[in-house]
């Protein structure tokens, strides 16, 4: 008799171990996880209504944000797209009156940063393509010209340099040599 009082209580107490060890602790494991996941997918939507501006504005943030993707990919035209950048440099020189003698594009160059990693813009690398002018108008003309370049940002160009000479035969009007860089994305 001593042996089954002392035998129960040892099974009882191994059925309950087998059942903590087998059944208990695994699942409050899974609960654990999922608590975790739960609150990692609620700060994620949070964070996202944050930043398009809210669950109650979500249409109207979406479409602000597709249109901000549009103007930047106005400005960053791809590599295919080079041709039509050109083509509204002398579609804007002809609104300011400027004569474009010629108009010659360089090699695309890759833009790096400080460390020399390639410069990416809606994953797709960045890349300069530099842009030799040769003008002829009046040093207004010119300077409207430029100024418009510089400001539109569709396309994104900046003016490098520019060398402006007076030449008696064209008076009033002078030549120029500008060096533009526009911002063209690659393939």
């Amino acid at each position: 008799m001593d042996k089954r009082k002392i035998l129960m209580p040892a099974v009882f107490i191994a059925i309950i171990g087998l059942f903590l060890q087998f059944m208990y602790f695994p699942k409050i494991g899974q609960a654990r996880e999922l608590s975790l996941e739960y609150r990692k997918i609620r700060t994620e939507i949070n964070e996202l209504y944050n930043f398009i501006g809210g669950e109650e504005k979500l249409k109207d943030s979406m479409i602000i944000m597709r249109n901000h993707v549009a103007e930047l990919e106005q400005a960053f035209p791809s590599e295919k797209e080079a041709s039509n950048t050109i083509k509204q440099l002398n579609e804007k020189a002809v609104k300011f009156k400027v004569n474009v003698i010629s108009m010659k594009p360089g090699d695309l160059i890759n833009y790096t940063d400080v460390h020399g990693s390639q410069l990416k813009i809606l994953d797709q690398p960045c890349k300069s393509m530099p842009i030799n002018l040769s003008l002829e108008a009046r040093y207004q003309s010119i300077g409207d010209f430029l100024e418009k370049i510089e400001l539109d940002k569709k396309p994104l160009i900046s003016v490098m340099r520019i060398e402006m000479r007076k030449d008696q035969n064209l008076s009033p009007k002078i030549k120029a040599e500008v060096g533009l860089n526009a911002c063209i994305l690659g393939e």
